[in-house]
């Protein structure tokens, strides 16, 4: 139990340091001292500080259990995350022909000042999030493990939590045309009668 309590605020701090140094008077205070590419290496590098707890609890020296011990696979969760991953890549990839990583993960050393709305970006407003969902969730097929299962399910929270208040965020730089877009576009699931501006 204390294991997954760890994980779980392992999770949490991460989600404190990403959202609150991509906060917007955060992220200018720091673009005003260190620029735009210093702000990315203190972005990236709180980042992966942040990561590391919790990443240390997922036992990386077990992932190969299904060579050691094949009869422990479940074929069919199996196959699950081995969909769920391919899904999750080609939504990674159809995203990125419309905009950058970086700026997507709120690096924004690149960001373009029209709002983004082609391509994958027509029907989903956050397809990188739904990507790092269907990566956590084909994690959770391939490590059917109570660790793996811990962290899944808590980064998947603040995955949520980070794509409400990165709206938050478009709403403020993009004022009525983000809304109007908004009605266009879904959450993170893709919305199918939505038209493309």
């Amino acid at each position: 139990m204390l294991e997954h309590l760890a994980i779980i605020a392992s999770v949490a701090v991460f989600g404190i340091q990403h959202s609150g140094i991509s906060a917007l008077r955060v992220k200018h205070w720091i673009i005003d001292r260190w620029g735009k590419e210093g702000y990315s290496r203190i972005f990236n590098a709180t980042s992966f500080l942040a990561l590391i707890p919790a990443s240390l609890s997922l036992n990386y020296w077990d992932w190969l259990y299904f060579l050691q011990w094949p009869e422990l696979v479940n074929p069919l969760l199996f196959l699950s995350g081995v969909l769920l991953l391919a899904l999750g890549i080609m939504v990674a990839i159809l995203a990125s022909r419309s905009i950058s990583v970086s700026t997507v993960a709120d690096m924004r050393t690149d960001r373009k000042p029209a709002l983004v709305t082609g391509g994958l970006y027509a029907r989903t407003r956050h397809p990188l999030y739904l990507a790092t969902i269907l990566f956590l969730l084909s994690l959770i097929a391939f490590y059917p493990f109570s660790n793996i299962l811990t962290f899944s399910l808590a980064f998947i929270g603040y995955v949520i939590i980070g794509a409400y208040l990165e709206e938050r965020k478009l709403v403020i730089q993009y004022g009525d045309e983000y809304l109007a877009y908004r009605r266009t576009a879904g959450f993170l699931l893709p919305r199918r009668n939505s038209r493309k501006d």
